[in-house]
């Protein structure tokens, strides 16, 4: 059985400043391999949004039905479910890797191919797929059996240009508090399986198992991080929204398309500053609940700041 280590409440914020600090030994690698990260992801989406694209503009003509659109977006959606995983899993291998002070580069974000970890990585996402229609499950229970079928008529409304009235649940308050719970346990036991099936050599099964337990012995830690996480996200979403707008409008100036690559530049930066603090802290997170042998030792006085 995989040994878990009780951390305290306080830990959740020392894994979030700690996670703002990863990536100084070696930025090249871990900010070149987010960016590659969500470099993948688009060229991805792109490629499969295209055929569903290509379905809309033949159906244009007939009535809008939220049921073909949802039909159309599957196979989106489950290239999202079994390609995710894996990527995180590179990036957190390349984070790891940089922390230890080993040699890493950007592209050893698809390190779990050259491991053999990559399929049973993308087996995660049948777990997401199962999370997934569970939840969908619960909010049919608790929102009414009528609700879903005036939800899907709201958005066939809102597909034909129409005023939606949206449905109201039976149980809004309890509805919320068990899609709270359930998605703390769906995204806390994806990113401790992650680590666990790559660095812990565990079987699917056993890191499922060891990433629930994991879940309600350090529940605490795990939403004080999250929290955390979330609150900052929101609030550093803002003020680069609010630099995005000033970049556009500055580099409108000399000419509208170096505004638009300006703001891209930025918000791409954005996204690979939050994809390292989020794998990064989720990387701590199994490192101090499981354990690593090949973990680094933390200088002793890089936990309780901010590193510019």
């Amino acid at each position: 059985m995989i040994q878990i280590r009780k951390v305290p409440l306080s830990q959740g914020v020392q894994w979030l400043v700690q996670a703002v600090n990863i990536g100084a030994r070696n930025p090249r690698a871990v900010f070149g391999a987010a960016l590659l990260f969500i470099a993948t992801l688009y060229t991805l989406t792109l490629l499969f949004v295209l055929p569903f694209a290509a379905s809309m503009r033949e159906g244009a003509a007939a009535s809008p039905d939220p049921t073909r659109v949802l039909t159309a977006m599957a196979p989106l959606f489950l290239m999202l479910v079994f390609v995710l995983p894996i990527l995180l899993g590179g990036l957190m291998h390349v984070i790891r890797e940089a922390e230890a002070g080993r040699p890493v580069r950007a592209r050893d974000l698809f390190a779990p191919f050259r491991l053999r970890k990559a399929g049973s990585l993308a087996l995660l996402g049948v777990i997401q797929i199962v999370l997934a229609a569970l939840s969908i499950l619960l909010v049919v229970l608790l929102a009414g059996d009528d609700y879903w079928t005036d939800y899907m008529t709201a958005m066939r409304t809102v597909m034909t240009g129409g005023t939606p009235v949206m449905p109201q649940p039976n149980h809004p308050g309890l509805m919320m508090a068990v899609q709270l719970v359930f998605n703390y346990f769906t995204y806390t036991l994806l990113l401790l399986c992650i680590p666990l099936i790559l660095f812990s050599r565990a079987g699917l099964v056993d890191a499922v198992k060891a990433s629930l337990r994991a879940s309600v012995s350090n529940v605490g830690a795990n939403l004080l991080a999250g929290g955390l996480f979330m609150a900052s996200m929101l609030l550093a979403a803002l003020i680069v929204g609010v630099l995005g707008l000033l970049a556009a409008l500055i580099g409108s100036v000399v000419h509208p398309l170096l505004g638009a690559l300006l703001s891209l530049v930025l918000y791409a930066a954005f996204g690979a500053a939050v994809l390292v603090v989020l794998v990064g802290g989720s990387y701590l997170a199994w490192r101090d609940t499981f354990g690593d042998e090949d973990a680094p030792v933390p200088p002793p006085a890089g936990n309780g700041h901010i590193e510019a």
